[in-house]
C-alpha cells in the first residue's frame, strides 16, 4: 500500500495527465494516442530498467536503502513545494524534441526525478525478496497502464474536470506528497540512530 500510494504520488495519473495535455492538445487523436502509447512503453522500460539494473550500479556505490529514504524524502519535499508554491501540477512539458515520445513524455511527464528515486527505493525495500521485488513490478505495470488510459483520455479529462480542478487535486496530492517525503526521511533517521522511534 506504501509503494503503491508513493507511485502514484511520484509516477501516477495525476501528474501525466495535465502533462500529457499540454503537449498533445494540439495534435489530431490518432498522433496523440500514437505518443501516449511509444511515450507509456517508454516510460516502462526506463522503469524497469531503473528497478532492475540500477539497483546492482546502488550496491557497487554502497548506497543505502536508507540513503534513499532521505534523498527521496528531499526530492518529494522539493517537488510538493514547487507545485504548493508555484501553481502548478505537472512539470512543464519542454519544447518539441525529435522524439517527444521520450522526451517530454515519458521523461519528466511520466518519470520525474523524484519518481525514479521512489522506484529505487521501493526495489531497495523489497531487498532479496523475490515476492516483494515481483510486486514493485507490478506496481509499476498497473501505474503505467493508469497513465496510458489516463493520457488516451486527457482531453476529455481536463474538458470535463476543468484545469482548476486539476490545480485542486495536485494541491491535495502535493500535501500528501510532503506527508510523505517527512515519513520516509524521519523513518531513515530512526534506522540510523538518530532520532528514536518514540520521539
Amino acid at each position: 500500500a506504501f509503494v503503491f500510494t508513493i507511485f502514484m504520488v511520484t509516477l501516477g495519473p495525476i501528474k501525466a495527465i495535465p502533462g500529457f495535455y499540454a503537449q498533445a492538445k494540439d495534435m489530431e487523436a490518432a498522433d496523440a494516442r500514437a505518443l501516449a502509447f511509444k511515450g507509456t512503453l517508454l516510460a516502462l522500460a526506463i522503469s524497469l530498467v531503473i528497478a532492475l539494473i540500477m539497483p546492482v550500479v546502488q550496491a557497487s556505490w554502497r548506497v543505502t536503502t536508507d540513503d534513499l529514504r532521505i534523498a527521496t524524502g528531499i526530492l518529494l519535499f522539493m517537488s510538493a513545494y514547487q507545485i504548493l508554491a508555484n501553481d502548478t501540477t505537472a512539470p512543464s512539458p519542454d519544447a518539441p524534441t525529435k522524439y517527444p515520445a521520450l522526451s517530454p513524455v515519458a521523461i519528466p511527464v511520466i518519470i520525474t526525478p523524484w519518481g525514479a528515486m521512489a522506484i529505487l527505493m521501493a526495489m531497495g525495500l523489497a531487498g532479496d525478496n523475490a515476492e516483494l521485488a515481483k510486486t514493485v513490478i507490478i506496481l509499476l505495470f498497473v501505474i503505467m497502464g493508469l497513465n496510458l488510459v489516463g493520457m488516451l483520455f486527457a482531453k476529455r479529462i481536463v474538458e470535463l474536470v476543468g484545469v482548476v480542478s486539476f490545480k485542486l487535486l495536485g494541491w491535495i496530492f502535493a500535501v500528501l506528497q510532503a506527508g510523505l517525503a517527512v515519513h520516509v526521511f524521519v523513518h531513515a533517521l530512526e534506522n540510523w540512530g538518530v532520532i528514536s522511534s518514540s520521539s
